[in-house]
């Protein structure tokens, strides 16, 4: 994700991790001025019981305190 320091446009540039530092154009006013954006990421596993856990990222439900998609009555299958 990339946001336009001259338009303020929020957009994305899929590219190689190569590529990662080259200049995004904004697709809306075309200004080379654009700033790549931090994402946050959840990473989970399946526990001995099958269950999914969250091993980074991931925040407990705030009704019940189940890590990620753990909790039955928030995230039903």
């Amino acid at each position: 994700m990339y946001r336009c320091q001259a338009c303020q446009t929020h957009f994305e540039v899929r590219k190689p991790m190569a590529e990662v530092d080259t200049d995004a154009e904004c697709p809306e006013c075309h200004s080379l001025e654009t700033r790549r954006l931090i994402s946050t990421v959840a990473v989970f596993s399946s526990s001995s019981n099958g269950q999914p856990r969250a091993l980074a990222g991931a925040s407990p439900c705030s009704a019940c305190s189940a890590a990620g998609p753990a909790c039955a009555s928030c995230h039903p299958r």
